[in-house]
């Protein structure tokens, strides 16, 4: 039965993780950035509330100032989700509580003195007896910050995704594989991606502002993307070089006698069987064969068949017997076709090519 080279995931499963952080990564800042943006610029607007307010006017969109007594510390979740509150008693007899980081909740002793400020009836800042200023998690100031750290973290990766996903595509469907066309065509992306969020991140986290934190984004994004290009084009060159390189130090050498080797044909054609693990070479061809003597039968490879470059490594998976592989990258027709075997044995292979290996140009789709 012939081989063909499912290897790895599948396209429409890196679209599936391509939209599982995209959609974050889009989505939530769209939905709940102009809010947040909004609740900064409103509360950094407010006004105090007149001497004498009353904590459920509604109307007053203006910052209470209470005293309030510590009356108690609340703890709730387990592990990374616990969330840390106090419980605050005011002077009318009621009670509310706020939400604090773990440091700044251990800041504060029960039955301290504190001194709160409330908007839109929660409390966003408190001022310990020793003056020292706590935000709650209702802070509005700086609130754009998580939204702007994800989308710059989640989209570009999973952009980076679905372009692997896309390229997978091209490549099956015009019979091409990563091992041939190069996994820097799918990396290379990825790991600009990754890259620009850490800096991005970084450049967001300590902007001023909503507005300065977008352009430094932006200033990211212009550093990273002709970086990303560079390194696109470095590969791609040093691919290349590699290959010839790789063709000049092993050259192709004319078999005069027939002998059975441990290799692996993979492709989408009649010879790549999963039972065959051998490869005869002989002064009449190519042939694969289930049997390490070559005693059993054998299943020729056509005269069709065409030397096309060299890769390193087992880009094919692991063939027993194989210590040092090397892959040859052939054509039958419109058909990729790879042929692992040792480093030692390449030579004899490509001489056995018929006709004698040429070095035919050719690059994957849109390269």
């Amino acid at each position: 039965m012939p081989m063909y080279r499912k290897g790895g995931i599948a396209p429409w499963q890196l679209v599936l993780l391509g939209l599982f952080l995209v959609t974050p990564g889009v989505g939530v800042p769209a939905a709940m950035l102009p809010s947040a943006l909004a609740d900064e610029r409103a509360y950094a607007a407010a006004a105090p509330c007149p001497e004498g307010a009353a904590p459920a006017d509604t109307a007053a969109d203006c910052l209470l100032t209470r005293r309030a007594t510590v009356t108690g510390k609340d703890v709730t979740g387990l592990g990374d989700n616990k969330r840390y509150y106090l419980v605050l008693g005011f002077p009318d007899g009621t009670r509310q509580r706020a939400q604090l980081g773990k440091n700044s909740q251990r800041k504060v002793e029960t039955g301290e003195t504190v001194t709160t400020v409330s908007w839109r009836h929660e409390v966003h800042e408190i001022t310990t007896r020793d003056d020292e200023r706590l935000t709650t998690r209702a802070y509005p100031v700086g609130s754009y910050l998580p939204l702007l750290l994800l989308a710059v973290l989640m989209t570009p990766l999973g952009g980076s995704v679905l372009w692997m996903a896309h390229w997978l595509r091209r490549l099956r469907r015009t019979g091409r594989s990563l091992a041939s066309t190069g996994r820097w065509h799918t990396s290379v992306p990825f790991v600009t991606a990754a890259l620009y969020g850490i800096a991005a991140m970084i450049a967001v986290a300590v902007s001023p502002s909503a507005l300065a934190a977008a352009a430094a984004a932006g200033a990211v994004a212009a550093v990273a993307v002709p970086l990303g290009a560079l390194a696109w084009r470095g590969q791609r060159n040093q691919a290349e070089r590699r290959s010839a390189g790789l063709l000049a130090a092993t050259g192709a050498r004319a078999p005069v006698a027939e002998t059975v080797v441990p290799a692996r044909v993979s492709g989408e054609v009649p010879y790549s069987r999963t039972d065959c693990d051998h490869l005869v070479v002989g002064p009449a061809g190519l042939a694969v064969t289930p049997d390490a003597r070559g005693m059993s039968w054998r299943l020729s490879l056509p005269a069709s068949l065409t030397f096309v470059r060299l890769h390193r490594g087992d880009a094919v998976g692991r063939v027993a017997g194989v210590r040092r592989p090397l892959v040859v990258e052939c054509r039958d027709g419109d058909r990729e076709v790879l042929i692992a075997a040792d480093r030692d044995q390449v030579p004899w292979i490509l001489g056995a090519l018929w006709p004698q290996p040429q070095y035919a140009a050719y690059g994957p789709p849109g390269a």
